[in-house]
């Protein structure tokens, strides 16, 4: 590859990732749209395969419906829980917080730190703090508009796609190759969505057990957390722990039922993580885990959180792209976990 060649490719890479980083605001909305059409025309494609009548299946729009019908009562029960569960958070707050009173004057006094916990907290109300954040959720509620917006328009769009697709080649082989490859990216997506959402619940599910035998307050919301941050590889389901840790270490007396929970959750999230993971999942992803951590630092950096959330999905489907070109299917083995088809 020549000086100029490689600048030119260089300056392209340049602006792709300025473009995607400008561009995040839309972008990631999009992607969430994108996202929820596939849980959509997943959950539609299952409901196709319920028969009426005379073995016949239910009108599309039938279809669509009753799967949004059940994506949206699912969110809606989620969301209601989640918030109810805050609302008590913040009324048991004072408790809490005359218990790190304690801890603060009890550390202070053995450390002799000239600074108390109380002091550095001081200013900052716990409350008011989270309920302005929960009453700051006019933007999350605006792109979750913009979100349904693009979800509605990609509906529409789905009808007359194909058609489009296949007159945008100017030869069969070109077009049958194309729906190949996107046959291998959602087969790779499927199994990855639907192995992930059971691990996950699995990991929620075990972990609420745990919150409840000790007596966690608040043992649905923290569960909840922890199935969400479960998603964002290796790091997410560490970062669920510490919450329902320190809610038990200013809760109990003493630290050891905190210890407790912290070991027992940090043993499922590592249970599951290396050896129920793997089992499920096994080769089938095709991911280098070198290639993920990786993924999750540029995704992160670039998208935040939601790029931590994506950045598998992306990887796979970047890799199944890049396997299909010659220039770039060297990219798409270092991105794989050693055989590329």
């Amino acid at each position: 590859m020549d000086a100029k060649k490689l600048a030119y490719n260089l300056m392209i890479i340049a602006l792709i990732l300025t473009a995607l980083y400008v561009g995040k605001d839309l972008l990631i909305p999009f992607i969430v749209a994108l996202v929820v059409w596939y849980l959509l025309n997943s959950l539609r494609r299952l409901v196709a395969k319920i028969r009426f009548g005379k073995e016949r299946e239910a009108p599309w729009y039938i279809q669509l419906f009753i799967a949004a019908s059940f994506l949206f009562s699912i969110s809606w029960f989620l969301a209601k829980l989640v918030a109810s569960n805050f609302e008590k958070f913040v009324e048991h707050y004072p408790t809490y917080h005359d218990n790190i009173l304690e801890y603060s004057e009890y550390v202070t006094k053995n450390l002799d730190l000239p600074l108390s916990v109380d002091e550095m907290i001081k200013g900052y109300d716990l409350p008011n703090l989270m309920t302005e954040l929960l009453n700051s959720s006019w933007s999350l509620f605006s792109t979750f508009v913009l979100v349904m917006i693009y979800v509605v328009f990609i509906i529409l769009e789905e009808r007359v796609f194909p058609k489009k697709l296949k007159s945008m080649f100017s030869s069969k082989e070109g077009y049958g190759n194309f729906i190949k490859t996107i046959g291998k990216i959602d087969e790779k997506i499927s199994m990855y969505l639907s192995a992930k959402t059971a691990l996950c619940f699995l990991t929620a599910v075990v972990s609420y057990v745990i919150l409840i035998v000790f007596g966690v307050d608040f043992a649905i919301l923290w569960s909840f957390l922890i199935f969400l941050l479960t998603f964002i590889p290796f790091i997410g389901a560490f970062v669920g722990v510490i919450f329902p840790t320190l809610i038990a270490f200013i809760q109990f007396e003493g630290y050891i039922d905190a210890v407790l929970v912290f070991t027992l959750l940090t043993t499922v999230m590592l249970v599951i993580g290396n050896f129920v993971e793997p089992k499920v999942l096994g080769d089938r992803l095709n991911l280098s885990p070198l290639s993920v951590i990786i993924a999750l630092s540029f995704w992160g950096a670039l998208w935040g959180i939601a790029g931590m959330f994506l950045c598998v999905p992306i990887t796979v489907i970047l890799m199944i792209i890049f396997a299909q070109f010659p220039t770039t299917r060297p990219v798409a083995i270092l991105l794989s976990g050693g055989k590329i088809d």
